[in-house]
């Protein structure tokens, strides 16, 4: 793996630094519809995904329904849907509030903030989140900015502030969930394993985080919590990697499962934000 090579680390991290963008609207890229994507988008948004694992695209075709999300998505080689607890059938889930049924249960499909994460944190190895996709049907009355940073950046400042920092989070036991209990009993098993892992075809660095301060788990050795503090800083420093950004109606949000996080909204008496979104155990071809 590249990473642990000094020469070939040092070359990689320059590359990346170098290219990384310094503003939310170097992601955007304007395309037609989702389903007819043509050469020059699809170039574009894997462009911008080579260089932070991102892109947000802005659609001309307001008509945009799941199989046209499913579409636009097998462009960029991503198939293997994670059909989760919240989801339709086909995969997508529809992120809106909801006030009964097993979705209110959960943050993101509330009006709440949703801390710094990862998605599918709480997935087995066997089944990591590798991509995700966000389509804005409509916005809110106020609030629902999203932050997003690229995994790899938070690897090169947690390096470079000290290398045993990476050793800590790559620890098998480093993060773990604890199992998902419901009224029928457990719906998912506890998952321990580590913060940064590597695809082994690839080794594409993946990251499994969540900023939650309850149900986690967390390693007990000084390394690890020091490391822990740091990240934390990281993500809230104003001046630093983060980019903020708040979706419009007719935009999307495509990644190799970045960090990100949501502010809290308020939906207004015929505005109700909706945005589709599906996860995929691929990652985006480049």
């Amino acid at each position: 793996m590249f990473l642990s090579s000094s020469t070939d680390y040092r070359e990689w991290r320059a590359a990346k630094l170098d290219r990384y963008p310094t503003g939310v609207d170097e992601l955007v890229v304007n395309i037609g519809g989702l389903a007819d994507l043509d050469h020059r988008a699809t170039v574009a948004i894997r462009s911008s995904c080579r260089r932070a694992n991102m892109a947000i695209y802005s659609c001309d075709d307001n008509a945009v329904d799941h199989a046209a999300i499913l579409a636009f998505a097998a462009h960029f080689g991503l198939r293997r849907i994670d059909h989760h607890l919240c989801s339709n059938e086909d995969g997508v889930a529809e992120l809106t509030v909801a006030s009964e049924g097993t979705r209110s249960d959960y943050v993101p499909y509330s009006d709440r903030s949703l801390s710094w994460h990862s998605d599918g944190y709480y997935n087995e190895a066997s089944n990591r989140v590798r991509a995700v996709i966000l389509h804005c049907v409509q916005d809110a009355t106020t609030g629902g900015e999203t932050a997003a940073l690229d995994p790899e950046i938070v690897y090169i400042r947690l390096r470079d502030a000290n290398p045993a920092f990476i050793t800590a989070l790559e620890h098998p036991e480093c993060m773990t969930i604890p199992a998902n209990v419901g009224n029928r009993g457990e719906i998912r098993p506890a998952i321990c394993g580590p913060v940064f892992s590597y695809d082994a075809s690839d080794g594409a660095l993946h990251m499994r985080y969540s900023a939650r301060k309850k149900n986690i788990r967390w390693r007990d050795d000084p390394t690890t919590t020091a490391a822990r503090e740091y990240l934390s800083e990281l993500l809230v420093d104003e001046s630093g990697p983060v980019l903020r950004f708040c979706l419009q109606p007719g935009q999307g949000f495509i990644s190799n499962n970045v960090l990100h996080n949501r502010t809290a909204f308020e939906d207004g008496p015929s505005r109700k934000r909706l945005l589709y979104r599906v996860r995929f155990f691929d990652r985006i071809n480049s």
